[in-house]
């Protein structure tokens, strides 16, 4: 995750804060009030703008934590894909060398068998070791 996210998230919050505190302070002390009341009236502010800051600060990281989790889904969603594409194709590639394989079993039979027709002496009708091997 980058971090460059998180930091100017927890800059825009303290910017907030900072600016809000601000223009509070300078209009309660522009106000004409008593010093009790003003200070009353600092304590107040700041705690609003406290609590609205926990508020700001947790919606942005339930936010960025949806982000993270649908992140996370499409990833696993595209890692099955590849896997499955992958298993699918490595299954295919087996199908084709079993069938190259099989192709050659049986040129060589034949290969054999035109040989041995060709010599004399030998009977065409010796089993071949493919057929030597699967009666055993």
């Amino acid at each position: 995750m980058n971090d460059n996210g998180q930091n100017n998230g927890l800059a825009m919050v303290f910017a907030f804060f900072t600016g809000f505190m601000a223009g509070a302070v300078i209009s309660l002390l522009y106000a004409p009030s008593s010093g009790k009341e003003t200070r009353q009236k600092i304590r107040d502010t700041s705690t609003e703008a406290k609590n609205r800051t926990v508020e700001i600060a947790n919606q942005a990281s339930d936010s960025a934590r949806e982000g993270v989790e649908t992140f996370v889904k499409q990833g696993r969603e595209s890692v099955h894909t590849i896997v499955d594409s992958g298993k699918e194709r490595l299954q295919q590639a087996g199908d084709q060398v079993k069938s190259a394989v099989e192709t050659g079993r049986k040129v060589s039979a034949d290969v054999r068998t035109k040989i041995a027709g060709t010599i004399p002496g030998i009977d065409n009708t010796e089993e071949t070791d493919e057929e030597a091997t699967e009666e055993a």
